[in-house]
């Protein structure tokens, strides 16, 4: 597996639902994103819609732009949706899917990826990884 992105998250507002059944959350968004093949910014109006059931299941979709260079320092933006679902408490694995207006990073479009989210000193930290059997630059 080879790291493709490292993005930080800045959490701008928060709105949500609560009933016995569980509950509905939307966390809007921003941050930075890095990595080898794209540097830049994550736009204003990320979400991320969280669903959590009485029976303990969760899942989230969060779907947000990214506008910066690419390995070619060559201007760019990347669309990402990136879903996953689980049980509340477990780690998850996430199945990001990316859209770019890059040449250079077309090839993502089609390429085996997951995520992963962690926390780093307070931070939401999310992970974007390429399985070495995925499509290469």
């Amino acid at each position: 597996m080879k790291q493709i992105l490292k993005l930080t998250i800045n959490i701008t507002g928060f709105q949500k639902v609560e009933n016995q059944n569980g509950c509905r959350q939307m966390i809007l968004f921003d941050g930075i994103a890095e990595g080898p093949v794209f540097n830049g910014t994550i736009l204003p109006g990320g979400v991320d819609t969280q669903k959590y059931s009485s029976d303990q299941s969760m899942s989230l979709s969060a779907r947000y732009m990214l506008k910066g260079k690419d390995f070619n320092n060559n201007e760019c933006s990347i669309f990402i949706e990136n879903n996953a679902s689980g049980k509340i408490g477990e780690e998850l694995t996430t199945l990001p899917q990316l859209f770019t207006d890059s040449k250079n990073l077309a090839y993502l479009e089609t390429a085996n990826l997951f995520g992963k989210i962690e926390n780093e000193n307070g931070k939401t930290i999310i992970f974007i990884y390429e399985n070495d059997e995925s499509n290469q630059k």
